[in-house]
């Protein structure tokens, strides 16, 4: 198996995995959506949601920075300092899961919608082993096992999903989805298993020891914590939004929910892959130290995105109802926020590459206070908004999150490497580099 992964994966590429991860995740809710009905859509919506937002607050970040540091200690043979950065992965993850454990029970307590407490429950028990896939996937990628770096997650995971609801379409079980939260940490498990047991002496969750990880938990667990706040800005809304609309939304309009926001993001997956192509292009230009050749880059980069979002946005405009209808009747109502959602999606693609420009000059750190501050301003206003106008509202603060989000990004690299890499950057600006160094 170790060796299949080896010869076909580089080929197959993380790209062309996460395109696949994101292709089988859309036929399971389009699958989910057809054969339940909207209120156990909602449900299983709902789960899964918490289960990919929850997986990353459980990482405590760890799975963010070990991508650096785990390859840095790696290649300098520092094998002290990968055992001392793993030991307090694993003990700030342990104590993590064990906080999601307890509040998980706790909501069986409340006085609250049980179908929502169950997607809850579910989706936390099957956060926890997938957090220990993530770090795992830093663990792997340290040790240039590319592969097992991105496959169990992004591949087998989804597929595996998939043929869960295949199986239970096949078997006529769709009179509840309870059946399907159960088999979501049944899934996560049996994935982390599997890449554990390939990675073998590799594994990051062994529990070894020889390392001085509780020294430095502290110097660890804060920049963790810095690079949590990013990842949770930059990809996790949309689970969040989901989330939200859980608290206030009855459950057949978190179908529609997550319906209108799964699309939307698809959309603006499939915008946004260029720049994921021309990173190499990107560091190349700005190691040269020419303006001209970064400007190029990221006008380039910039206007592609924007055409391949804009045809979307029209394409979706005219033929949304066509497509929405492939989902049931039920997802008619999805019709208008999908497209203020995909406004939000558009305004994240004009932002450019200006994370890209943040993350190359070393300050990703620097940004956690920015990535608070938009997740704030999401909750607060899908709070005020949701139980006024309902879908449309969650769509609406996206839409102002995101805005926030593209400014907020492009004032703090003007600010700090001297330039702006966005839609609207003019381009007679000129530094290529500040020699901006990690924060």
């Amino acid at each position: 198996m170790d060796l299949f992964l080896r010869l076909v994966m580089p080929v197959f590429g993380l790209m062309g995995a996460r395109l696949a991860g994101a292709g089988f995740g859309f036929l399971s809710q389009l699958l989910i959506a057809r054969a339940f009905a909207p209120e156990q859509a909602g449900i299983a919506f709902l789960a899964l949601s918490v289960t990919t937002f929850l997986s990353l607050v459980l990482t405590g970040g760890y799975h963010a920075i070990g991508l650096t540091y785990l390859a840095r200690y790696q290649a300098f043979g520092r094998q002290r300092l990968v055992r001392s950065f793993l030991e307090a992965a694993r003990r700030d993850m342990l104590l993590l899961a064990l906080m999601a454990l307890g509040l998980a029970g706790l909501l069986w307590l409340l006085p609250a919608d049980r179908s929502v407490v169950a997607a809850a429950f579910w989706g936390t028990l099957a956060a926890i082993p997938l957090a220990a896939i993530r770090l795992n996937n830093s663990a792997a990628n340290a040790q240039k096992r590319f592969a097992l770096s991105y496959a169990p997650d992004f591949v087998f995971r989804p597929v595996l999903l998939l043929l869960v609801v295949l199986s239970l379409v096949g078997l006529g079980a769709t009179q509840s989805v309870l059946s399907l939260l159960v088999s979501l940490p049944l899934i996560a498990l049996a994935v982390a298993a599997g890449q554990s047991l390939l990675l073998g002496p590799d594994d990051a969750l062994r529990m070894g020891d020889g390392g001085n990880g509780k020294a430095l938990a502290p110097f660890f667990r804060g920049r963790a914590a810095a690079m949590l706040a990013v990842t949770l800005a930059g990809g996790a809304t949309a689970d969040l939004v989901v989330m939200i609309g859980g608290l206030f939304l009855p459950v057949e309009e978190v179908a529609v929910l997550g319906v209108a926001i799964r699309v939307a993001t698809l959309a603006g997956f499939f915008a946004m892959a260029s720049q994921q192509f021309v990173l190499r292009d990107l560091v190349s230009a700005r190691a040269s130290g020419s303006p001209a050749a970064l400007e190029t880059v990221l006008h380039r980069t910039n206007v592609t995105s924007l055409l391949t979002i804009g045809a979307v946005l029209l394409g979706l405009a005219v033929l949304g109802p066509t497509i929405l209808a492939v989902f049931g009747p039920h997802y008619a109502a999805a019709y208008w926020p999908l497209l203020v959602f995909l406004l939000g999606q558009a305004v994240r693609v004009m932002g450019g590459m200006n994370a890209q420009i943040l993350a190359l000059g070393g300050h990703q750190t620097r940004s956690a206070a920015l990535c608070l501050a938009v997740v704030a301003s999401l909750v607060v206003l899908a709070a005020l908004l949701a139980p006024i106008w309902g879908v449309m509202g969650l769509a609406v603060a996206t839409l102002l999150a995101e805005s926030v989000w593209a400014v907020g990004l492009a004032l703090m690299t003007q600010a700090l490497e001297g330039r702006r890499a966005d839609l609207f950057a003019p381009r007679t600006q000129l530094p290529a580099t500040t020699g901006g160094g990690p924060a």
